[in-house]
């Protein structure tokens, strides 16, 4: 291969990922005059990630849980292989959606210093949405489109092409999401905590940080903090654990799980701690709340995705 082969700052060289020549499925979404959805299964098996991008138009992704977010063009939505759930493109929208093999998108990433901060993006789902694209909209088209050329018409050096344009794009979702450089977010508070919100849906189960939600807006703790109270009336950790509350309260009403196997599903490693965050929440333990039936759920505010601002 010619030493001047281009290759992507501080991502793997194309020669280490030259074998994974039907590593990604890219195809163009056309617009259509009817809604269109893609179901992404939760299989053990399925070892490919997915990445949607709204050109035109509006989606909506919904988990397997039943909590939805929205998509405005032109955004891109980064689903890693244990999330599970169902995209929706509205009629008259389109877009890019592209299945790329999990071991491809580590070989691409490669054993660079930038990949300390890739793996654990990608290892959640991740939305970037339209204000922090839009300044390099047309590279990321460009790289998509090439990633759809090169799989519908493969040819010599494909894997390579593949890799440099999607280093590329996983860049720009980097920098999109705030990583690269320390952006303070101005404008609206109400945005600011809708997007909160929708982050919350996606992870609340991961135990985040204050400061690993506001590192992925893109804005200071304290701009978050101040955001929230203004449109809630509560802090950013408060509207964490209202959303664990109310997870907690659904999966105590509605399965057979003991009180410690919820706990754990919701990142408490700790039981005692579990029933303690709950009875300071709602008033009552787990045990008690289960026994009383949903007739005690929490009066706080409602924190389901109807209700966002």
């Amino acid at each position: 291969m010619p030493n001047s082969y281009p290759s992507p700052p501080a991502l793997a060289k194309p020669d280490r990922i030259l074998r994974a020549d039907a590593a990604v499925i890219a195809s163009r979404i056309e617009t259509a005059l009817a809604e269109r959805s893609w179901s992404i299964a939760e299989r053990e098996r399925r070892r490919h990630c997915q990445l949607f991008f709204v050109s035109h138009g509006r989606a909506v992704f919904t988990s397997v849980d039943g909590h939805g977010m929205e998509l405005f063009a032109p955004a891109m939505l980064w689903l890693p292989r244990p999330v599970a759930g169902e995209f929706r493109l509205q009629a008259g929208s389109d877009g890019v959606t592209a299945m790329i093999a999990e071991d491809f998108v580590w070989r691409v990433i490669g054993d660079s210093p930038v990949a300390a901060h890739l793996r654990p993006m990608l290892e959640r789902a991740a939305v970037a949405p339209g204000e922090r694209i839009a300044p390099q909209l047309a590279e990321i088209e460009a790289s998509l489109n090439a990633l759809v050329r090169e799989s519908r018409e493969p040819q010599a050096g494909g894997a390579a092409m593949m890799a440099l344009h999607l280093g590329v794009v996983l860049l720009h979702l980097w920098r999109a999401l705030g990583r690269g450089t320390a952006i303070t977010q101005r404008g609206s508070g109400v945005a600011t905590v809708q997007r909160f919100r929708q982050l919350i849906e996606l992870h609340y189960r991961e135990n985040l940080s204050v400061d690993e939600y506001s590192d992925r807006l893109g804005v200071t703790r304290a701009h978050l903090h101040d955001a929230c109270l203004r449109a809630t009336r509560e802090t950013p950790l408060a509207l964490i654990h209202v959303r664990l509350l109310e997870e907690a309260q659904s999966r105590l009403e509605q399965t057979d799980l003991s009180v410690e196997q919820i706990g754990y599903s919701l990142g408490f490693r700790d039981p005692s701690y579990f029933n303690r965050f709950f009875k300071r929440l709602s008033g009552v333990t787990p045990g008690v709340y289960r026994q009383r039936g949903p007739v005690a759920r929490t009066t706080r505010e409602p924190p389901s995705f109807a209700a966002w601002p």
